[in-house]
């Protein structure tokens, strides 16, 4: 790490105070006949003061009387040490205590040794103490990391510093030394965020991982929406579209707990926000709460986990200002391919022939054999449509995207700060773009010793603009004829009637779609400091706006449709619309926590209390007309008045908590939690409007017991950990408690009452005004390990979820005539297991690496659905026993590829299909009844994901530094869908992938394509032919950077140019799609980047 001055070395026996910490603060003792250690210690405990010295020249032992109060550090100093040879020198909050002994030896001795100490990251360590061994002859390193001591030949040096492991090293014959120390991660007690405060990781008793801001820096992203892919064990991030400013992708912690929102609570410095409302660059770090113990404190939000995201704050020191620049090209990762325009009339004529629909002669097939010929040779003729047009590459290309980041940061001991403005621009892969203008500022000001404000604020400007036609391009590229062109010799788009243009759907003559939006956020929060820094008193006032505003306009479009055969021409014409939609969301959070902190003795307690509020404001207005004199309004009122239409909405939610946290710590070795929480939510009617999410946690750190002690070298650090909690679902729709009402045939019918014509109104949904929380209860244990000095780090945690009381829709008598209550009724499980083990090693002072492996499985099950059966239609379903939305279809048995495989099921496939044939899909009769029914369906397939996995690679070599992840998921299953199996359909054209299927006039056993048909649609209904081992491993992250540092004299301190890469490749069995698109198969496709920066700094 990078270590700020903190010395400059005064002359010894001079005490001399060099920073106004120094001058300004003061301490309370009142100790009578107690060791120099003790006093030592209680002036760190009530001050940032912290002291570094050689033990063999300072007596600890030596008792003194101390009584001071609100002294300031100089004068108890004197105190302690008069009448001894001990001197020292404050600068900031350290203080150097050395002796004039030291000084005397180091001049008689008879050989002197220099050299330099720098940490894993070149930076030097100031103030690290470097001694000979078994002798009181020592220093400290200067500003530089520098040291020159007088030493006996043959000396054994000894170097430490606080949170470094010590090292000692021969002389021999040397004169220089040049030390790197490596980082003790035990020493160092990293600090993770938690819920409403911090914790020592080494003392945490329930389930977080954390992501640091350089994790992030390696990618080349613009927004969060899959930032943490393969950074957290037992969080997935599925990114079902690579559109420019799409909506966020699923993510879900520990697997899918309910079927209505799964999606953990995100929190941006305690604010409710999206993830993709703060940006990489912000970011300082991320912790994810995973089970009770972590998590209770957020209560009703937190039974899917909890990220807490903590954006960047200012630093005491120089201004220093950075620029992060970045510069894509963006590709298509996996794409289905179009069959060419022969292939396509080739396959149609086999189709034609199997059909009965052409003479075996083919003198009737709809493509003769030399048109098929003009477009195996391109020379076709276009305008006939003899194309060979692959509608995939017409409709992707290679994309820019570009961000540019500079920040300023700085302060003194009273205000910190830091500044930020960015601007992102990414072009769609498919005709889109999204652009972004983002600032933020995040300042720190000590008011006083006892008051501290931090403020921050934040704002976003994004446009997101495309063609109305965009949603639908990728839908129809494999619905398009491969032998139509995009365009006609005379420049005319090509169409048919039911697969429209996918180019043509993406330019501008559709019409225009532009997504704006801002957003704001406001954060103040007080914190005051009493009793000696002992009790914290904090406040939070948070503010969250975001406005959008959709301006859509579809063109009039006039569609000349091709028809095959010489049929008559159709014209198509599209009506122009123009509609105007605005969201707002206003959020408000108020909080307020008293947090009192201890430590009597080897105990250790924290008592937390508070209590918060946060209010939730929704509104949607649209209005919308048709039929404009031209295409050239922008504005909504010249469109036909008799057209017009105009919708609203408006939602309001908020919850009310209190809550507490008591944690308590004997001698680091014995850790205790205690966490509660009640809500009360809006969402519920009352009297069930409150919950209360208990949860308790303990760890045993057995690598401090005294029986312990002859391992301590090998095994730095064992912990056991367990906990137990519940917590709350409340992220379900508003007004679920209430009836709703529609206007009886939505407003076209009346009735006459006393004479007067009136519309008439009835309940169409039942409300249920005793519903409530979904509740999860948690069950955890975990296991750390640290040995080899750190070096190699483990991490285990076993978990149990249980979520009670999921809302269903049950069914009812048809004769109630209305749509029945949602209910609590539905109970799911979700059960796993995480790995992480870690590596970290510096060879010497040129090279270090690191290695992260992460293993995660869960296996989720409905254990009750309350009798409600899911419709056997669908390809997902919810049936207790199996997974939330598993695969549900008919059994394969494979393609009827010989004659005597059709002679085997011939008799029960035909009471299935009708037209079953040489060529085409068996189905499993698993009832044994003799045919082919909706009873022999089963589960076929699990598409939550298991065994996922993550590998992260790195290496520091001088000024290069190198990293990469390969991610994956070890099990899952994909289905391919109608709109890519299913050739020759109404609406579906051909892929080149068909061109490899069963031909009945040349059989041959081993295809996966059924026959090609026009009249046998079954062989693409919901069945486990279909689904595929989308199982994957790619390289999701590379990035190789090279820093050049720079003189005193320079501007520029340093800059770092890097390479990277995202999504570089893939290994996987999955057909024709990008695995992680899941189910998605026809949706906007993820990117691959490729990339060039440069971080600079001022």
């Amino acid at each position: 790490m990078k270590l700020s001055v903190f010395l400059l070395l005064c002359s010894i026996g001079l005490a001399q105070a060099t920073d106004s910490y120094a001058q300004k603060a003061t301490v309370n003792l009142e100790m009578r006949n107690q060791t120099v250690k003790e006093v030592l210690d209680e002036i760190e405990e009530q001050s940032d003061f912290s002291f570094f010295f050689n033990i063999k020249h300072v007596d600890l032992h030596r008792r003194v009387s101390v009584v001071a109060k609100k002294s300031d550090i100089f004068k108890v100093l004197e105190t302690v040490f008069a009448g001894t040879d001990v001197r020292y020198s404050v600068v900031d909050r350290k203080i150097i205590l050395s002796t004039e002994k030291q000084e005397i030896q180091q001049i008689n001795q008879d050989k002197k040794v220099t050299g330099v100490i720098k940490d894993q990251h070149g930076e030097p360590v100031i103030g690290a103490n470097v001694s000979v061994k078994g002798t009181t002859i020592g220093t400290i390193t200067g500003i530089d990391g520098d040291f020159a001591l007088e030493v006996p030949a043959n000396a054994v040096i000894q170097v430490s510093y606080i949170g470094y492991v010590p090292q000692e090293l021969r002389l021999g014959g040397k004169n220089h030394l040049d030390v790197v120390l490596k980082e003790d991660s035990q020493a160092l007690d990293e600090i993770v965020v938690v819920g409403y405060g911090v914790q020592k990781k080494i003392n945490l008793t329930g389930s977080v991982s954390s992501v640091k801001s350089e994790e992030l820096e390696r990618q080349p992203i613009v927004t969060m929406k899959d930032a943490l892919a393969g950074l957290v064990p037992g969080l997935t991030v599925v990114k079902s579209s690579g559109q420019p400013g799409s909506s966020n992708p699923t993510i879900t912690v520990r697997g899918v707990g309910t079927w209505k929102n799964a999606g953990p609570l995100v929190l941006v410095d305690g604010m409710s926000m999206s993830i993709a409302d703060v940006l990489p660059n912000d970011i300082e770090s991320i912790s994810v709460l995973k089970d009770a113990a972590s998590a209770a404190i957020y209560g009703s939000r937190a039974a899917n986990g909890v990220i807490l995201i903590t954006t960047k704050k200012g630093k005491e020191g120089k201004v220093q200002v950075n620029y992060n620049g970045n510069v894509g090209w963006q590709q298509a990762t996996r794409q289905p391919k179009s069959a060419t325009g022969w292939q396509y009339a080739e396959l149609y004529n086999r189709a034609m022939l199997a059909d009965g629909k052409a003479l075996p002669d083919g003198t009737t097939l709809l493509f003769p054999q030399d048109k098929i010929d003009r477009m195996k040779n391109g020379t076709g003729d276009i305008d006939h449509n003899e194309a060979n047009t692959d509608w995939f590459d017409e409709l992707l290309h290679t994309a820019l995207q570009h961000t540019h980041d500079i920040s300023i940061t700085g302060g003194n001991d009273r205000v910190q700060y830091v500044g930020t403005v960015g601007y992102a621009k990414q072009d769609g892969i498919i005709e889109s773009s999204y652009e972004r203008y983002n600032t933020r500022l995040n300042t720190t000001a000590n008011l006083a010793d006892w008051l501290t404000i931090q403020s921050n604020i934040a704002y976003i400007n994004d446009v997101s603009k495309e063609s109305p036609g965009l949603g639908y391009a990728y839908y129809y590229a494999p619905r398009s004829f491969p032998n139509m062109p995009v365009k006609y010799s005379d420049g005319t788009w090509s169409f048919h009637s039911t697969p429209k243009n996918p180019v043509r759907m993406t330019t501008d003559e559709y019409g225009y779609q532009r997504y704006e939006t801002d957003k704001l956020s406001l954060l103040l929060s007080p914190e005051i400091k009493l009793f000696e820094n002992s009790l914290f008193l904090k406040g939070v006032l948070g503010y969250e706006s975001k406005t959008s505003y959709v301006d859509k306009f579809e063109k009039k479009v006039i569609y000349d449709a091709f028809e095959p055969a010489g049929q008559s021409e159709n014209i198509f014409v599209a009506r122009n619309t123009k509609t105007d939609t605005w969201y707002r969301n206003r959020n408000l959070t108020l909080s307020a926590t008293a947090n009192y902190m201890k430590k009597f003795g080897d105990h250790d307690i924290n008592v937390l209390l508070g209590a918060s509020r946060e209010q939730f404001r929704y509104n949607t207005t649209s209005a919308s007309r048709k039929d404009f004199p031209t295409d050239d309004f922008e504005v909504i009122d010249p469109g036909d008045a008799a057209t017009a239409t105009a919708t609203g909405n408006k939602t309001y939610s908020a919850l009310t908590s209190v809550f507490g946290r008591l944690n308590y710590s004997y001698k680091d070795r014995y850790l205790f939690e205690a966490n509660v929480r009640r809500d009360g939510s809006s969402k519920f009617a009352r009297g069930h409007r409150w919950g209360t999410f208990p949860s308790f946690s303990a760890a045993w750190r057995i690598s401090e017991e005294s029986f312990f002690s002859p391992l301590k070298s090998a095994v730095q650090n064992l912990k056991l950990r367990a906990s137990w909690g519940k917590l709350g679902n409340q992220s379900i729709d508003n007004y679920l408690s209430m009836s709703t009402y529609a206007v009886v045939g939505g407003g076209t019918r009346f009735y006459l009452f006393d004479g007067t014509v009136q519309s008439l109104m009835t309940e169409s949904v039942m409300g249920n005004n005793i519903i409530t929380w979904e509740t999860s209860t948690n069950l955890n244990f975990g296991l750390d390990v640290n040995v080899l000095d750190n070096r190699l780090g483990l991490t285990f945690d076993w978990y149990n979820r249980d979520t009670d009381d999921i809302l269903l829709s049950l069914e009812a008598p048809s004769l109630l005539g209305i749509t029945p209550p949602i209910s609590n009724a539905g109970k799911v499980r979700n059960r796993g297991w995480e790995l992480t083990v870690n590596w970290q090693d510096q060879i010497n002072s040129d090279f270090s690496y690191n290695v992260n492996f992460m293993l995660s499985d869960v296996r989720n099950k409905i254990l009750d659905m309350h009798g409600y059966k899911s419709p056997t239609s669908s390809l997902t379903t919810r049936i207790e026993g199996e997974p939330i939305d598993a695969l549900f279809g008919w059994q394969t048995l494979g393609l009827a590829d010989t004659q005597e495989k059709y002679e085997q099921y011939k008799d029960v496939m035909l009471t299935y299909n009708s037209n079953f044939s040489m060529g085409d899909i068996i189905i499993a009769d698993l009832d044994k009844d003799g045919k082919i029914t909706e009873a022999d369906k089963k589960i076929i397939g699990n598409q939550i994901p298991r065994y996922t996995f993550s590998l992260n690679l790195g290496f520091n070599y001088k000024a290069l530094d190198f990293s990469a992840m390969f991610q994956g998921v070890g099990k899952v299953d994909g289905f391919l869908g109608r709109d890519i199996i299913e050739p020759l359909g109404s609406q579906t054209a051909m892929e080149e992938h068909y061109y490899d299927s069963f031909d009945p006039s040349n059989p041959t056993t081993g295809k996966y394509y059924p026959r090609m048909t026009m009249a046998n649609r079954l062989n693409y209904a919901n069945m486990s032919h279909w689904v595929q081992d989308a199982s994957y491993l790619r390289l999701k992250n590379l990035q190789v950077g090279y820093t050049f540092k720079f003189g005193e004299k320079s501007p520029v301190e340093r800059t770092r140019i890097y390479f990277s890469g995202s999504n570089l490749f893939t290994l996987t069995k999955y057909r024709v799609f990008d695995p992680e698109n899941g189910l998605n198969t026809t949706s906007f496709p993820n990117s691959r980047v490729y990339s060039i920066g440069a971080n600079v700094t001022f």
